[in-house]
């Protein structure tokens, strides 16, 4: 059982002097062997709440309850061992999970030995993990050396390890393609049923939908809505990062209307209260724009009117939504050039071939999604392109220029001018906020910062509100919408992004996606992304499929084509009438 009554947690920021409530009275129950989410808006407290969940962070106010502890009464040992006993938690950051310079079985059994597991045992708990999370293949690869999905999946493993009562994972799927996506959610669920285990996710990925018995919405600190699993065949999530029409009373009697029913009622600054003569039924509604016996008149209606008007959401309603035209001119001017490039990486296990022969030409201004199973290659490719790793073998061309026999140095300096890169990890620099970091690639460079742009770049990522925090003072979404914000103001011919909404919601991320597609048309910046989302590509994009180290297809996206991408990735049927 989790119970949290009316719990706080204020922040105080020492530069700037002020207070920063990130949990504002939050009322949440979650009983026994429940499995739940925790949703909401980046930057709502989803991952403080964890944090407390987890005793990771102090509590500020109210109380928070884990099976019979009373985690507000317990000293900083006492929450260790809470936490060492009773939770396994996943963070979104993989860097926090795992250690790097180890292999992937030891991450594992470095967990059994601290409860003192003989060794036989051990090793066979462990190799049920790994072939469970389909990573026994890479078991003796150094962390360092697998995908961001294959450390995720560790990760999983890792916290499952320990055997706790509890499991926490804060994003666990971001990066996972929808295979193993699908596997992990299965693990999950069937972790939960059969083992009891009391499990809560926080999660932006609308292709965990089906599977919680509640999923609680946060906003702005505090319990906005409950919400229960949604029906498979609908699109209505695709609409809104919050589907849920009900509101949650707190225990400070503060109520906030759903944005589904303040946008359908057109509500503004008053609401009107009344009930039903019956006494059953409770009414709001703007009086500036309807009275009150217009609202018994709706109410009077005939039902089978009423089911007459509801209709299944139809691929034509949410056109505007997840279709918008990328429009490309084939101009024929080559930016990026791949000849035969291949790399891989030495291990214990021996060689591991990642990419081979790739092939791959790019024209200036396109806005390409390269996507593929977790491990197959993406961020290699990536780290090949920009030059933080060469090739094994092939040639990478970029603006009529070979990276080939150039030096480190002239490598990093051609980088700096030419690609604007936005890794996993947030880009930022983590003593200067966020305001200061836009113009440290300016110190390295002679070019003029243009601030103008910066703001309106800061203001299309949604980011501007934080200029003066500090990178650890910001949710994992909003780092990553800050690291975009840093790279569009650089304005370098060529933007790459792994994975660059893994962290933000729906809403977020389709906003990201509309201004990659301003910069590319406007500006003939040419945008590279990969990406496991495909609920992100546009018509008139090109899609490249990776598979087993090699491109296995390159086509550019039509709307009879996103439809099926749709439909395969969200496991939906589409109505087309």
């Amino acid at each position: 059982m989790i119970q949290c009554i009316d719990l706080f947690k204020i922040y105080f920021d020492p530069h700037s002097d002020y207070k920063v409530a990130a949990l504002r009275g939050l009322d949440l129950f979650v009983e026994k062997g429940d499995l739940v989410s925790i949703v909401g808006p980046s930057g709502a407290g989803k991952t403080t709440l964890i944090k407390i969940l987890s005793g990771l962070e102090d509590i500020t106010g109210g109380s928070v309850i884990i099976d019979e502890h009373h985690l507000e009464k317990m000293s900083q040992k006492q929450l260790r061992e809470f936490r060492f006993r009773y939770i396994g938690l996943i963070n979104q950051n993989i860097s926090d999970n795992l250690f790097s310079n180890l292999s992937v079985e030891k991450n594992l059994i470095i967990h059994k030995k601290l409860f003192y597991i003989p060794r036989e045992q051990a090793r066979k708990e462990i190799r049920e993990i790994l072939k469970l999370l389909n990573l026994y293949h890479v078991r003796n690869n150094l962390v360092s050396r697998i995908s961001g999905g294959e450390a995720m999946r560790l990760s999983l493993g890792a916290a499952l390890a320990k055997n706790p009562k509890f499991l926490l994972l804060d994003e666990p799927t971001g990066q996972l393609d929808t295979k193993h996506t699908k596997e992990v959610i299965n693990t999950i669920k069937d972790i939960n049923e059969n083992t009891g285990k009391t499990i809560v996710v926080v999660t932006h990925d609308i292709r965990f939908r089906n599977i919680f018995k509640h999923s609680f919405i946060i906003r702005d600190g505090r319990l906005v809505g409950v919400s229960q699993d949604m029906e498979k065949d609908k699109l209505e999530f695709m609409t809104s990062s919050s589907t849920n029409n009900r509101a949650y009373l707190d225990k400070n009697n503060l109520l906030r209307i759903p944005d589904q029913i303040k946008m359908k009622t057109k509500l503004y600054d008053v609401v009107e209260f009344d009930a039903h003569p019956a006494g059953s039924l409770g009414l709001f509604w703007n009086p500036d724009i309807v009275n009150r016996e217009e609202i018994y008149k709706i109410l009077n209606k005939p039902v089978d009117e009423a089911i007459k008007e509801s209709r299944e959401i139809s691929y034509e309603e949410i056109e505007g939504i997840i279709s918008r035209k990328f429009n490309f001119t084939e101009s024929g001017e080559s930016i990026l050039q791949l000849k035969g490039v291949s790399k891989g990486y030495h291990s214990p296990a021996g060689y591991n071939q990642v990419i081979k022969n790739i092939n791959l030409e790019i024209e200036k201004g396109d806005l390409v999604m390269i996507t593929g199973p977790s491990g197959v290659g993406k961020t290699t490719l990536f780290n090949c392109i920009t030059g933080l790793v060469k090739a094994d073998e092939g040639e990478i061309i970029i603006n009529n220029v070979s990276l080939h026999d150039k030096d480190e140095y002239e490598t990093s300096m051609f980088r700096l001018k030419n690609i604007a890169y936005i890794t996993q990890h947030n880009n930022l620099f983590e003593p200067v906020t966020v305001k200061d970091n836009l113009l440290v690639p300016y110190l390295f460079s002679k070019l003029k910062y243009d601030e103008e742009y910066s703001l309106n770049m800061v203001e299309e990522c949604q980011i501007k509100h934080k200029l003066e925090a500090y990178p650890d003072e910001l949710s994992a979404g909003e780092k990553q919408r800050a690291s975009l914000s840093l790279a569009l103001t650089r304005k370098t011919p060529i933007l790459i992004g792994d994975e660059p909404t893994a962290n933000l919601d729906s809403d977020l991320a389709r906003a990201i996606i509309d201004v990659l597609m301003d910069v590319a048309e406007k500006l003939k910046t040419t945008v590279i992304i990969c990406s496991h989302d495909l609920s992100l590509l546009r018509p008139g994009m090109r899609h490249i499929v990776l598979e087993k180290g090699g491109i296995q297809s390159d086509k550019r996206i039509t709307k009879k084509d996103l439809k099926e991408i749709i439909e395969y990735f969200l496991q939906v049927k589409i109505n087309d009438k």
